[in-house]
């Protein structure tokens, strides 16, 4: 008996919608795409309800006929290419046939459309992959389509669905990514009746700081740099705007939004030692290559893409950067007299693979860091943390006793209590106490019977609020303080949804939030806890923290967070001067924390110099 069959075109379509149309903001991708690939100048996004309910997409573009409004929701049916060698010069979006099919068969499409010069236009509807019928309508020319109750027809995935605001940034951001790559157009979006973006026609400049704030406007470096190879255009931001969480880094290639690991490498080893800790670079990058040396057909969602010269391209684009940072004084310049001429000729094929541009790095070295081999002696921020979830402890061996001997010569009698320590953790031994302990700029140094323990002053201060900080949180207890002169924090219209949904969970630690505008908020309480703190300071940490874990604020991971965003605020800064009584009580209350070897974020606190190993620095 024969067992193979075809599957329904249904089914074919429904198993093809779970690659292209994962959730709302996959459809409004789409759809978006397609309204481009039209002409058109301006597009409109209505939602309800996050697009749970309907997602409208309007536009004045060319249109289509009543042929084309049918054939366009059959699987594989697209204008964009024709036959196979099409797909290795590919500039158009919607080019592979799938999206309207696959959308179709997951929800309730109505699609009305008209062409120039038709008399009137088309609506076509259809519901799971069944077409519904074709009537004439009287319409302006361009293209309406309204996707109803997503995955109504398949129960299964639509109760996966996350909340209304989780929905509204993932739409807020394909949205962002198409606006961005064509500045050229103006694009509105609106969910339940407000209004989120209207961005007027205008330069990339001005679309960059309509999206993103006013405040990002002194922060734009503008990049360009043209070769046979590549041209690069658009902005990079200041080191000092680099902010913890990804969310303002944009690659477009050919006007398309592209994800690319490789680049953002490039970009983030151009700034070298200028970024802080794990901070990632902003920036705003537009690639012109010829189409038939990359390819974007290697992903579902087409936002990844290969280049066939890669390893070129990452010099370029690193070697572009730091021009631009050595113009504005931010490195040190080499020679920057060439007006954006890299002084870069394209290799011929046979010899493009041995083809390395020359860069000089101003490195630094630092002795006290297992990382001196970097910029200025800074951790790389491509190594990840030691450990990922801030609750986990570090995988290491300990062979050694503890801290009561190291530091056993430090207690001040009457002053301080009697650390709990945590034998476990302890990497050091020693058999004679602490002869001093001193602050040296970041560090305490300590004089032990091992040589030289030295603490990250600001690491141990961030691991001591932590823990003190974790246990409010976990048991309610945080108290608020009141601001006499409240700020005012202005965020672009992602961190504005996701704030709004934080502040009922941000009030129960302390925060007293009130909305003063479409995009600010003024900040009138705080936790007791960061008295004296920078309250904007630390509602930005929490939500980049918060983004990075991209949970409810009421799991413990995302508590574990908050304390560290907290902490990280409050914690006494690098050069900030201590007393030597401060010194000690850091390091006692430091030995008290149930780990006090790495920070809640896994980064190393307390290092040790033996005899062998100062000699080796000395020498």
């Amino acid at each position: 008996m024969d067992i193979v069959h075809l599957l329904p075109e249904s089914v074919a379509n429904q198993i093809a919608a779970g690659e292209v149309v994962q959730r709302p903001a996959s459809v409004v991708k789409e759809l978006v795409e397609n309204s481009v690939d039209a002409g058109a100048t301006k597009i409109s996004v209505i939602l309800k309800d996050a697009g749970r309910s309907i997602i409208q997409v309007i536009d004045n573009g060319k249109g289509m006929s009543p042929k084309d409004c049918e054939m366009a929701f059959a699987r594989h049916a697209t204008s964009k290419i024709s036959q196979a060698t099409d797909l290795f010069a590919i500039a158009t979006f919607g080019f592979r046939g799938e999206a309207l099919a696959s959308i179709a068969s997951v929800a309730q499409v109505e699609m009305r459309s008209r062409q120039e010069g038709a008399e009137y236009g088309t609506q076509f509807s259809i519901a799971a992959s069944v077409p519904q019928g074709s009537e004439a309508a009287a319409m302006p020319v361009g293209t309406n389509i309204s996707v109803r109750d997503l995955f109504y027809n398949i129960p299964a995935r639509r109760k996966f669905l996350k909340s209304e605001t989780t929905e509204l940034r993932n739409i807020t951001q394909e949205f962002i990514r198409v606006a961005l790559a064509h500045p050229e157009i103006e694009f509105h979006l609106s969910n339940n009746g407000k209004d989120l973006y209207n961005l007027p026609a205008s330069i990339l400049r001005k679309r960059i700081v309509s999206i993103f704030g006013k405040n990002i406007d002194s922060k734009l470096l503008g990049v360009k740099c043209d070769t046979g190879l590549i041209t690069i255009e658009g902005f990079i931001c200041t080191p000092n705007h680099a902010k913890k969480s990804h969310g303002e880094q944009f690659f477009f290639t050919n006007g398309r939004f592209m994800k690319h690991p490789v680049f953002h490498k490039a970009v983030v080893e151009a700034y070298g030692g200028l970024l802080s800790g794990e901070a990632i670079p902003s920036y705003f990058l537009y690639f012109t290559v010829n189409p038939g040396t990359i390819d974007v057909n290697i992903h579902p969602t087409k936002t990844e893409i290969k280049f066939q010269h890669e390893a070129d391209c990452f010099t370029l684009i690193m070697a572009s950067i730091k021009e631009v940072l050595g113009k504005f004084n931010i490195v040190d310049s080499i020679d920057f007299d060439h007006d954006g001429d890299l002084g870069y000729t394209q290799p011929s094929p046979e010899k493009i693979d041995s083809y390395s541009p020359g860069i000089r790095v101003n490195q630094g070295y630092n002795p006290f860091s297992k990382y001196s081999g970097t910029s200025g002696g800074h951790r790389p921020s491509s190594i990840e943390p030691a450990y990922g979830d801030f609750n986990d402890k570090p995988s290491y061996k300990s062979d050694t006793k503890g801290w009561e001997q190291l530091f056993e010569g430090l207690k001040d009698e009457g002053s301080l209590n009697e650390p709990t320590l945590n034998l476990e953790t302890s990497p050091i031994e020693s058999s004679k106490p602490v002869q001093w302990a001193k602050c040296q700029g970041k560090y305490i140094i300590a004089s032990t019977n091992m040589g030289l323990a030295i603490i990250d002053k600001r690491a141990a201060h961030i691991r001591v609020l932590y823990d003190n900080y974790l246990i409010a949180i976990s048991r309610n207890t945080c108290s608020s303080q009141s601001i006499l002169f409240p700020e005012v924090i202005e965020l672009n219209s992602e961190d504005t949804l996701l704030l709004t949904e934080l502040t009922p969970e941000l009030e129960k630690i302390g925060f007293k939030l009130t909305a003063v505008g479409e995009s600010e908020f003024s900040i009138e309480g705080i936790p007791a806890e960061l008295s004296g703190s920078n309250s904007v300071e630390a509602v930005n940490k929490i939500l980049d923290n918060y983004k990075n874990g991209n949970e409810n604020l009421s799991n413990e991971r995302n508590k574990s967070r908050i304390a560290l965003a907290m902490a990280q605020t409050a914690a006494t800064k690098e050069n900030d001067p201590l007393s030597d009584t401060e010194c000690e009580s850091l390091v006692y209350n430091l030995l008290n924390c149930e780990q006090s070897i790495y920070t809640p974020d896994g980064k190393k606190i307390i290092a040790l110099l033996n005899d062998s190993d100062l000699a080796t620095i000395l020498n």
